[in-house]
């Protein structure tokens, strides 16, 4: 982030000549020239930030901020000589703060996600759905020592609308218990800034920023956060779990990793003693809608 603000976007700066603009009577052939380079390096700087941050930033807003209306407008736009070279000076500047509260909003993300530092697994809906509780699976097991799980906030909603909205009573109940788990979940971690299951398996939530937009696609949005985590973490990998073709075709295809979790932690492959406590705090203790147990 750094570079490109120290270095790229200072050079296209400092070549903006005193006169920027179009053709005015008698304006010299030097200011053309100045005028064509000024135009060239702001176009090729534009084009290879713009690649970067792509790499860098999951949301694609970020990259698309520098070849926006203003830029449509430098490039292309008919504006006398002094009104182009203010409007260039106007934006550079205000892509230089724009960088720098970019870089101060990743040092605090990655502050914030200090606890998943070697490989971090994003769940789905139906992982905590139709499998064993998530804070009962092994995860350093599967994952490697270190493994922390990360549970996007659109995953907690898709929970919460199960959990009244399906005509499926089972499915209907379990997610009742599931959400009354990861409500637990949520208050450890607000009250303590983290939660620890299976002795030593961080897990966290991952709450929507102030003005962040969810995309219209739940999947969507699942992977676009898991690549927002990855973006804090990296170089620590960010693993997508999800037995959905489509979410694991989406991860990979954004450059994450995705995998389906074994299919003995399903729940209908536990056996009855592994069934039993798996269930005992997450849905026969949960009341039913009418209020009874």
């Amino acid at each position: 982030m750094e570079r490109l603000t120290d270095q790229g976007l200072n050079d296209v700066q400092n070549s903006v000549p005193h006169v920027v603009g179009n053709a005015v009577p008698g304006m010299p052939q030097e200011h053309w020239d100045a005028v064509a380079r000024t135009l060239r390096m702001y176009d090729q700087w534009t084009l290879q930030a713009g690649t970067e941050l792509l790499e860098a930033f999951a949301d694609r807003s970020v990259a698309a901020r520098l070849r926006g209306e203003r830029y449509n407008a430098i490039m292309h736009g008919q504006f006398t000589a002094d009104r182009h070279t203010v409007l260039m000076n106007t934006e550079l500047q205000e892509l230089r703060s724009h960088f720098m509260e970019l870089a101060n909003d990743l040092r605090r993300t990655q502050e914030r996600f200090t606890r998943h530092q070697v490989r971090t697994v994003v769940l789905d809906t139906n992982d905590l759905l139709h499998y064993m509780r998530f804070d009962k699976i092994p995860w350093p097991r599967l994952f490697g020592r270190g493994a922390s799980v990360m549970i996007p906030r659109v995953v907690l909603d898709e929970i919460d609308k199960k959990s009244y909205e399906t005509h499926d009573t089972g499915v209907r109940k379990r997610a009742r218990g599931v959400f009354a788990l990861l409500e637990q979940t949520l208050a450890r971690i607000e009250a303590d800034g983290h939660a620890v299951v299976n002795g030593d398996t961080a897990v966290d939530v991952l709450l929507d920023e102030p003005g962040h937009v969810r995309l219209p696609n739940n999947d969507d949005e699942i992977v676009a956060r898991a690549c927002y985590l990855r973006q804090a973490i990296a170089p620590a990998p960010v693993t997508v779990v999800t037995g959905d073709n489509g979410m694991r075709a989406r991860a990979l295809s954004w450059g994450l990793e995705a995998c389906v979790l074994d299919e003995k932690y399903k729940i209908e492959r536990l056996s009855a003693a592994e069934k039993a406590e798996n269930e005992q705090a997450i849905t026969f203790e949960v009341p039913d809608e009418d209020g009874a147990g």
